[in-house]
């Protein structure tokens, strides 16, 4: 039963805007995207924006240049010694098969730093060069990069060498992955988008502040309203 029909009304009307604007929302008007996946898509673009540190990360590598590693590294096949000796060893790692592992060493900061150029070619959507370089698809570049250090993470770890733990996490975390997540998605900086997103962010404000009030007046219109004691109540 209607208690309060202007509520009522007000609400339906809130409630009606708001789903034709969902409609829209999810109709495919942007060169075949709706405007959720142009959202997505944006805020990818500027995530990935925001994570570009690789230069910093390599400014780190320097300082741990002529300092000597060496990890062993599961392996399950042939063809896995064979990726893992192509990528180390384009940063002057020696790679040698023992058993079910592969031995990687060399010089930490040199190696990083061969680590760290491949991730910013990966980075900048330029992954054809990985793939013509090392003979396999880019991701996968990094992907045997990410695998090696991250033993030799877990090893330094043990070893309870904070320094150099620190940095091959910063490695991986701040170079490698970035590169491999964001793959195909240009960087964006929110300087360069600051009018659209700003609008975006207050429409999703203002969006779901419609929806809460055409919510209230609707339950109020029906005369359902909360007690003092946050117990439900009919006038």
């Amino acid at each position: 039963m209607i208690i309060n029909k202007k509520q009522f009304i007000i609400g339906l009307v809130m409630l009606i805007v708001f789903t034709i604007v969902f409609i829209g929302m999810m109709s495919p008007l942007l060169n075949g995207k709706t405007l959720i996946q142009a959202a997505d898509d944006l805020f990818n673009q500027l995530t990935k924006g925001s994570t570009y540190v690789i230069p910093k990360v390599l400014n780190k590598a320097e300082k741990f240049e002529g300092t000597s590693f060496e990890v062993a590294v599961k392996v399950e096949s042939q063809e896995d010694i064979d990726k893992f000796t192509k990528v180390f060893a384009s940063g002057g790692a020696r790679v040698s098969a023992q058993g079910q592992e592969v031995v990687i060493s060399g010089d930490l900061g040199r190696v990083a730093k061969a680590a760290l150029a491949d991730a910013d070619v990966e980075f900048k959507n330029n992954g054809a060069q990985l793939q013509s370089k090392y003979g396999m698809e880019s991701r996968e570049v990094l992907y045997y990069w990410w695998t090696g250090f991250k033993n030799l993470g877990s090893q330094y770890k043990i070893e309870n060498k904070a320094a150099e733990m620190s940095f091959v996490n910063d490695l991986m975390q701040k170079g490698i992955e970035p590169a491999y997540n964001f793959e195909g998605i240009n960087a964006v900086k929110v300087s360069e988008k600051t009018g659209i997103t700003t609008f975006m962010l207050v429409f999703y404000v203002l969006y779901t502040i419609l929806y809460g009030f055409a919510i209230m007046y609707l339950f109020e219109g029906l005369g359902i309203v909360a007690s003092s004691h946050g117990e439900k109540a009919e006038v």
